[in-house]
């Protein structure tokens, strides 16, 4: 199994990030980073102008943040840009699918703060909506907005952000996610950085909030191929977006602790299953999960309910029953305190 370590849901100067497509390059080399997917609103020029491929070490590639005014969706694996103006959130996720792409719910319950961009939000209110492959349930940029509602908490999670107890996945988009699982429906889970390293002049103070290679350290997405990276910009673009569509893929917290090496796969006698598959119920059908830290709290949760917790390494959870199962794991800082760290997809057990 080959894990490559990447981050999404980037903004450049190509809409309303600060950064051009190749200073978040070096941000993201510097980060090591394996690759990064560039999102900005509603157009693909970085991409229409050949700034795709491998950068040194680094694969960058391109999606697109659809919708300016509300229900954001992160777009991928799409060739041309959409027109998604006066569209309904069914249609614009009908648009993507149609144009051979999938998408994800982006930053679904933002709350926004008086003190940036005078309040503006962008929250997802149309949940009758089918046809989308996850919600994104950890976006740090957004969740960072939300909390700074003063000067205060803002220069706070500007400066402190690393140890702040608020960074963790949104708890209403976790719930959500939960609820759409426990009705039976594949919905994979999605964490972004939203970077945008805003800049700030007020006389001799000019701080960048969240500089992107700041966040390239944070909130990222492990992706775990079967086969890997070969250099050919197309090939492992295809594995990378295979891999986003299908689940493969966990989410984690990398400045609470390095979570390369974590596994969770079920496993029978006839067959096993990575996240976002599905195996059958078998006698023997047990998920294995491998944790690459003792100081580690798991839990397994099923269709929302945690079913199993435990202070180890490694742990070995027999299958009783089907349904959705998915992984959360806290790391125990010295101090006692437990931090959300890592966040699989889930397995589906028919």
């Amino acid at each position: 199994m080959h894990e490559y370590v990447g981050n999404v849901h980037i903004h450049s100067t190509y809409s309303d990030g600060t950064g051009t497509v190749e200073e978040i390059t070096r941000a993201a080399q510097k980060a090591h980073l394996d690759f990064i997917v560039i999102t900005d609103h509603e157009n693909l020029k970085g991409s229409l102008d050949n700034k795709e491929g491998w950068h040194n070490d680094n694969l960058v590639l391109f999606g697109v943040e659809l919708n300016r005014e509300d229900h954001h969706y992160l777009a991928f694996n799409i060739t041309e840009e959409l027109s998604v103006q006066g569209l309904s959130p069914q249609k614009v996720i009908d648009l993507v699918n149609q144009h051979g792409g999938f998408g994800f719910i982006a930053h679904p319950f933002e709350k926004g703060s008086p003190m940036i961009l005078k309040g503006c939000k962008y929250p997802w209110n149309d949940w009758k909506v089918w046809g989308f492959r996850g919600i994104e349930i950890w976006n740090y940029s957004s969740q960072w907005r939300d909390y700074a509602t003063n000067l205060f908490k803002a220069l706070y999670m500007i400066y402190f952000h690393k140890n702040s107890h608020k960074n963790r996945p949104c708890p209403q988009a976790l719930k959500k996610w939960d609820e759409f699982l426990s009705q039976g429906h594949k919905v994979l889970a999605l964490g972004g950085s939203d970077a945008h390293a805003v800049k700030i002049k007020k006389g001799p103070w000019k701080p960048v909030i969240f500089p992107y290679e700041d966040l390239f350290k944070a909130v990222n997405t492990h992706l775990l191929l079967k086969e890997g990276f070969s250099g050919e910009k197309d090939r492992d673009k295809h594995l990378v977006f295979q891999a986003l569509n299908a689940g493969h893929y966990f989410i984690a917290n990398d400045l609470v602790h390095p979570s390369q090496g974590f596994r969770f796969i079920a496993e029978s006698q006839k067959e096993y299953a990575l996240p976002g598959e599905s195996i059958n119920l078998c006698e023997n059908t047990v998920l294995n999960i491998k944790i690459p830290s003792r100081r580690s709290i798991i839990r397994v949760i099923k269709d929302g309910e945690v079913v199993s917790q435990a202070q180890n390494k490694n742990l070995i959870f027999k299958v009783l029953r089907k349904g959705a199962f998915r992984v959360e794991i806290y790391y125990r800082t010295f101090l006692g305190r437990s931090r959300p760290w890592i966040y699989s997809n889930p397995i589906f057990v028919c």
